[in-house]
């Protein structure tokens, strides 16, 4: 099975070669938009969600309206999901999602009200990036195996968190303890930037983050990296070794997406005038350059492809919700 680097780079290969047209060459469909367009993030302010702001003002310069950000938390994601599915399907209300809201979260919630298939139109695949596994730096491992020898000897003593129940954080998470025969007691946070902080403060023993939005805390001694997910090290932490290069297999594509949907119904042409130019800015430039060298993957697939890796995420995912046990009734 090919791995998501490996998918995302054959259909963006494909995608360039048929040749994509400027997305300057039309800059309004119809009367879209006639008004600032909502971008609503499902989880708390910070985190990577926060690059959305790269994209705002160049989008605003093509399609004569602002992109404004906004955060909306609460239920893993379900409040703000299920506040752009209820909206107007005119483009004027969009969603920005990683795949723990639109994937992973309704796999484990039994009660969630989050259906990506009905509920959700692909727009693009804005970046993918992988998980970081980081431990509090005065706890005492700095490896991984250090890390599983100590927790083995404090069996459900150690706290770890998660950006809300159902997310990627909670899933890999859960993966690392099924396969380590570790136990932790889990907490969950409104956000990605609340749980690395508390894993800095030592609230939290260990937790999973990314790269970049983990960089500061990394550089300030706060907390240490132990192990990386995908196939290969990150640009931003090259130091860090993969899972696999610990012994640990079913590491190697996990990661998370983010991406850009509409509400059902938005109309075909929006959806490919919104696709055209975020594939534009993430095929070259200032925002792909930016990304990169924060170690996020930029998405270069159609609406249409990215409807396929959804597909296929619910599949994966759902495997391992099988594995792990994982299901929350609600």
């Amino acid at each position: 099975m090919a791995t998501r680097r490996q998918f995302i780079a054959s259909v963006g290969a494909a995608a360039a070669a048929a040749g994509l047209p400027s997305a300057h060459a039309q800059t309004r469909v119809g009367d879209w938009p006639a008004r600032s367009v909502r971008v609503i993030s499902p989880t708390a302010t910070g985190g990577p969600g926060q690059n959305f702001r790269l994209y705002a003002d160049v989008l605003k310069d093509t399609f004569g309206q602002s992109f404004v950000l906004e955060n909306m938390p609460g239920g893993s994601g379900s409040v703000g999901c299920m506040a752009v599915a209820r909206s107007a399907p005119d483009g004027h209300t969009l969603l920005l999602a990683s795949n723990s809201h639109i994937v992973l979260a309704p796999l484990v919630l039994s009660g969630s009200p989050v259906n990506v298939k009905r509920d959700f139109a692909p727009i693009a695949l804005l970046f993918t990036f992988p998980f970081l596994l980081v431990v509090n730096a005065e706890l005492g491992p700095k490896t991984l195996k250090e890390l599983v020898d100590y927790a083995k000897a404090r069996p459900g003593q150690l706290n770890w968190g998660s950006p809300g129940v159902g997310t990627g954080g909670h899933l890999v998470t859960e993966l690392l303890l099924k396969r380590t025969g570790i136990e932790g007691q889990h907490i969950p946070y409104p956000g990605t930037t609340q749980q690395l902080l508390a894993a800095a403060a030592g609230t939290l023993q260990f937790t999973f983050d990314t790269p970049g939005n983990s960089k500061g805390v990394r550089e300030a001694g706060k907390v240490i990296a132990l192990a990386v997910t995908g196939a290969k090290r990150s640009v931003s932490a090259p130091e860090v070794p993969t899972f696999r290069e610990l012994g640990y297999d079913g590491f190697d594509d996990l990661y998370v997406a983010n991406g850009v949907l509409g509400p059902t119904g938005t109309p075909p042409g929006i959806v490919q005038a919104l696709n055209r130019e975020f594939v534009k800015l993430n095929s070259s430039g200032k925002i792909r350059d930016t990304l990169i060298t924060a170690s996020y993957d930029p998405g270069t697939i159609s609406p249409e492809q990215y409807g396929a890796m959804i597909d296929r995420e619910l599949a994966q995912w759902g495997a391992i919700v099988k594995e792990t046990g994982v299901q929350v009734k609600t």
